[in-house]
């Protein structure tokens, strides 16, 4: 009966909640299913792919990019931090420093 174990199931999961109108927009569950990709799958490249969906559903939450930044920086090649960067700027979503240095602080601590 069982099919690979649950991971399929939360998938699913959360794929549906997000397919529903009223729940696309919540920054609070693309948040949990990218954080379930990188912490619990450990798929990093899944997480990129969600993370860039998210930020298209909800392109106003500062949280969500930096967010991808933190979690995916291992993964985001130079050209796409700072490509995301300038998108946030464009969209008025300020950082108080530049991202680069956020996460070499965050390398270093």
């Amino acid at each position: 009966m069982n099919r690979g174990g649950p991971q399929p199931r939360i998938h699913g999961l959360f794929e549906r909640a997000l397919a529903n109108d009223q729940l696309r927009n919540c920054v609070l569950l693309w948040r949990a299913y990218i954080g379930y990709e990188v912490h619990v799958v450990c798929n990093l490249s899944a997480a990129k792919r969600i993370f860039f969906r998210a930020i298209h559903a909800c392109p106003w939450s500062k949280k969500l990019w930096l967010d991808g930044f933190l979690k995916l920086n291992s993964i985001l090649t130079p050209k796409e931090l700072s490509d995301l960067q300038e998108v946030m700027r464009d969209k008025e979503l300020n950082l108080r420093t530049d991202i680069y240095e956020i996460l070499l602080r965050d390398e270093l601590g």
